[in-house]
């Protein structure tokens, strides 16, 4: 199936808090879209410009076009 990395430096988020967040909130979102997404490896890797909290909503967006490809 497909498979998932998640890179999340300190140049994203400061604190471990909120790396260790976004690194659960991509887990979950990924566990809950795998069986809509092609049997490939997928890497994310936080890049946050705004140093904001990480938010569910913005990852949802995140895997939304790899699910649409699995469509086709």
């Amino acid at each position: 199936g497909p498979r998932l990395g998640v890179i999340a430096g300190r140049r994203a988020w400061r604190r471990a808090v909120d790396r260790n967040r976004f690194r659960r909130l991509v887990r979950e979102t990924f566990r809950l879209l795998q069986h809509r997404l092609q049997q490939r490896d997928y890497l994310v890797r936080a890049r946050n410009p705004q140093q904001d909290e990480p938010r569910g909503v913005e990852i949802q967006k995140l895997f939304a076009p790899w699910c649409k490809a699995s469509r086709e």
